[in-house]
């Protein structure tokens, strides 16, 4: 582990060590891109992107989830009425059986791991915003996963929120600095992780015309990761 920061619990340590012993982290190439106080970006892939970045990347980060996730209450009901009936069929009981078991655990090992709530579809995604913007400024790196179809399992990040971009606006506002957008491409088959270089903000364009031009800077620069480094 570098910097001196620690981020993950003894709890998070525990269970990545534990899973190391079965599923070897993926080689982490072009880590001279690396940088402290970063957005790291990659494909959601159906929860593969955030299981091998948080299991092979070098450094502690701050990952993005769903609220839902980090309290036992919320992430029961997430389970039983949408994950594991909706998606994946379970009869209710069965379902409810197994989602208790899992909310005991996964938000303790969530909370345990640095992550940062999002409230989507809420007010309180401000809040998201503005923790997010502290942890930056303490040159801590945060992790987000912005497709639209979590559940697509490929490297596809042509349909991509855009609200995530709206850090760069908190952050200038507090800093007057940009923030350093990272793209992490994924490869399964070769078990990489490629860093790509940092995307900023340009001076002197206003946040809503730029958003757009970075937006589709990001798109680029993974289609290029794809391609020089996907097959």
């Amino acid at each position: 582990m570098r910097g001196k920061a620690r981020i993950y619990g003894p709890f998070f340590r525990f269970c990545r060590s534990l899973v190391c012993l079965f599923y070897p982290p993926f080689r982490v190439l072009k880590e001279e891109n690396i940088k402290d106080g970063a957005v790291y970006l990659l494909p959601h892939q159906n929860l593969f992107g955030p299981f091998i970045m948080l299991l092979s990347f070098p450094k502690e980060v701050r990952t993005w989830m769903l609220d839902v996730f980090l309290d036992q209450k919320t992430c029961f009901r997430q389970y039983r009425d949408y994950t594991f009936t909706k998606r994946f069929g379970m009869p209710k009981f069965v379902a409810a059986v197994i989602a208790y078991g899992a909310s005991l655990i996964i938000p303790k090992l969530m909370r345990s791991g640095g992550g940062v709530a999002v409230y989507r579809g809420s007010k309180n995604i401000v809040k998201t915003m503005k923790e997010s913007v502290e942890l930056l400024k303490e040159k801590q790196s945060i992790v987000l996963f912005p497709n639209k179809d979590y559940t697509n399992t490929a490297d596809d990040m042509s349909n991509l929120y855009e609200g995530f971009l709206f850090l760069e606006k908190y952050f200038y506002k507090e800093t007057n600095k940009h923030i350093k957008f990272i793209p992490v491409y994924v490869n399964k088959k070769k078990k990489i992780l490629v860093i790509g270089e940092a995307i900023r903000f340009r001076d002197g364009i206003s946040f809503n015309e730029e958003r757009k031009f970075v937006l589709v800077q990001i798109q680029e620069a993974f289609r290029e990761l794809a391609e020089k480094w996907g097959a």
